[in-house]
């Protein structure tokens, strides 16, 4: 990367020497051959778009629609026709897929097992799809990391600088219930508790001990409840047993019932047993419930206890069955029982907090590690069967970091996210006979990441500095296969071209540079803000995009450079063709107006074979 001067426009043809901070040129030189640009995500006629790409000057076009019912409207007819518009111009093409969500979430609700494997099939139609546009290559393939799911929120510690460990404090967290399925928000936040000093203010309830604490309270409480029912099963019993006298040690049989049925104080204490009998059957099965909760949610150690206590449960109640008391005796089993399981499954306080609860079953969990294991089994099962099916051809599947706010916003984060989903193609391909060091290699191929600098910036809008953005990019780097351009000013994704905003893409690239890779990564310019019609911009970014990396004019890569000359009096995109209405050169002609729109020109010509559209 070379460093040069860069000049301030004061009026169209000329520049002054001096070296203004105000110039778009981000310091960074980027040739105008590495950079991309998406399609349209607004129609589902992206023949018309890729041609409209190709026509600005662009070496790679990333064919987007993040609607994935739109997406499935783009009949294939249209991949082959992009194909050969991108053999045609020597464009190479990527793919953005549909905001698909990888682990089944639905308005904030997990819809289970089934509903990732449904994301699973859907994505991998979207491969198949793509694939059609890189027959013989490794075209790659951009997937959001979640389809919406909110994250952790951080704020910079200042006592920590960036880079340092700690240095992103979390403010509020995303648990995940189990049981319910549901998401709950959990914020670090002040309590007051009675045996604490309340003049020195309420107790910080970090979000790990709000976790920890909202674990051992829906515990504690089913715990209590049960017992309660179990305590009311013993009031109705009272002095049943001792009312009965002699019946007391009989089995129950057809004989002893009649028997019972002559004596009047002995059959109304009977009768206070089956009455209770109907509470303790409400025990039983609260406490089924939750014996399974406690061994589906708990640690080895307690599994191994839990197992014990079945068996003891299993062996008493063969042994009382047919005892005319065995609804006091089910009752003592099940006094006994529900103990033990508190015992097992205790809150335990951590001495030096105070606050963060150890032992109870962990139906809470972080939404972002139970995201992660969804994930990655995904992720990892579509690259083995893309493998399976592409061989060395497979697609890249390029995993996008989300924004502040959205589940896996971190580096640290996501770099977990796709370790995870290697290690699940790791473990389907020795499924299938191939050895481990080669899946490693296979899988480092397939999965990488796709760095959106956009939705990096945005941690800026909590404090974060441009040195956190940077020490970001610095523990991704090794895992970037694919980047999106964009800029904005770190608390919205703008989607503005480079040098719009305030994006440090100098040092972000830098970094990339590092890892000898930055010319093998597709630069792909997201800046549907400058192209959108309704908002009324309706520019090509690359203009912008070639003078804020101050390109080289020439394939030579020398002077002059595109931020020198951008505004130079019949500049390339300054041609009135591009800006005064199609009717005027109709009617009028100038320059090359007449020719066929296929050429550059005002004309309607051809029809593309499959869309009816014109090439414009």
């Amino acid at each position: 990367m070379v460093e040069i001067k860069n000049y301030e426009s004061f009026y169209s043809g000329g520049y002054s020497s001096l070296n203004s901070e105000s110039s778009p040129y981000v310091g960074f030189r980027l040739p105008q051959n590495m950079f991309g640009s998406t399609t349209s995500i607004q129609t589902a006629n992206q023949v018309n778009e890729v041609a409209s790409r190709i026509r600005e000057g662009v070496k790679n076009v990333e064919v987007s629609q993040v609607n994935p019912d739109t997406f499935d409207q783009i009949p294939k007819q249209q991949f082959e026709e992009i194909r050969a518009l991108a053999k045609m111009s020597g464009v190479k093409a990527s793919v953005h897929a549909p905001i698909i969500d990888p682990v089944g979430f639905h308005e904030n609700r997990w819809l289970g097992e089934e509903a990732r494997e449904d994301a699973e099939r859907r994505f991998w139609s979207v491969i198949q799809k793509s694939k059609e546009l890189d027959p013989d290559g490794n075209i790659p393939i951009v997937i959001h990391s979640t389809g919406g799911l909110p994250g952790t929120e951080f704020r910079p510690d200042k006592n920590i600088e960036p880079g340092e460990e700690g240095r992103f404090h979390e403010k509020r967290i995303i648990a995940f219930n189990k049981e319910s399925k549901q998401l709950v928000p959990l914020e670090e936040e002040t309590k007051f508790y009675p045996n604490k000093d309340l003049s020195k203010g309420g107790t910080l309830m970090d979000v790990e001990s709000s976790l920890a604490s909202a674990n051992a309270t829906e515990w504690e409480n089913k715990l209590t409840n049960l017992a309660t029912f179990q305590k009311h099963a013993n009031e109705i019993i009272g002095d049943a047993p001792l009312m009965l006298g002699d019946f007391a040690k009989k089995e129950l049989s057809e004989s002893t019932l009649k028997e019972l049925a002559s004596s009047p104080e002995q059959a109304q204490a009977y009768s206070k047993l089956q009455q209770a009998d109907v509470f303790l059957s409400n025990v039983r099965l609260n406490f089924n419930g939750l014996f399974d909760k406690a061994y589906s949610y708990g640690t080895e150690e307690q599994k191994q206890e839990l197992k014990k206590l079945a068996d003891e449960i299993s062996k008493k109640q063969e042994e009382i069955q047919k005892n005319v008391l065995r609804p006091v005796e089910s009752s003592h089993l099940y006094s006994e029982a529900i103990q033990k399981l508190g015992q097992i499954t205790h809150a335990v306080k951590d001495k030096n907090s105070g606050e963060i609860y150890s032992g109870v079953p962990q139906v809470f969990v972080r939404a972002e590690d139970f995201a992660r294991e969804k994930s990655a089994e995904t992720f990892g099962n579509l690259a083995w069967k893309s493998y399976e099916e592409y061989k060395d051809k497979a697609p890249v599947l390029a995993i996008e970091n989300m924004y502040q706010g959205m589940a896996f916003s971190r580096a640290e984060d996501l770099k977990e996210l796709v370790e995870d989903s290697r290690k699940k193609f790791v473990e389907n391909a020795k499924k299938q006979g191939m050895s481990e060091s080669v899946a490693k290699k296979k899988a480092e191929e397939i999965l990488g990441v796709t760095w959106d600098v956009g939705h990096l910036n945005m941690i800026k809008k909590s404090g974060f500095k441009d040195e956190d953005v940077v020490e970001q990019t610095k523990k991704i780097a090794k895992l970037v296969r694919h980047v999106h351009l964009t800029d904005n000013f770190g608390y919205s994704d703008s989607h503005l071209a480079p040098g719009m905003g305030n994006v440090p893409f100098k040092k972000i690239l830098e970094q990339l540079e590092k890892t000898g890779r930055l010319d093998e990564m597709r630069a792909i310019i997201e800046a549907p803000t400058l192209v959108n019609p309704n908002l009324g911009l309706k520019m090509s970014p690359l203009k912008w995009t070639m003078g804020a990396f101050s390109s080289p004019i020439y394939g030579a890569k020398m002077a002059p450079y595109w931020n020198q000359v951008e505004n130079m009096q019949g500049g390339y995109f300054g041609f009135p063709m591009a800006y005064l209405p199609e009717k005027h050169f109709s009617m009028y002609g100038s320059g090359f107006s007449m020719l066929p729109e296929e050429l550059g020109g005002q004309v309607p010509g051809s029809r593309s074979r499959f869309s009816g559209a014109g090439m414009a």
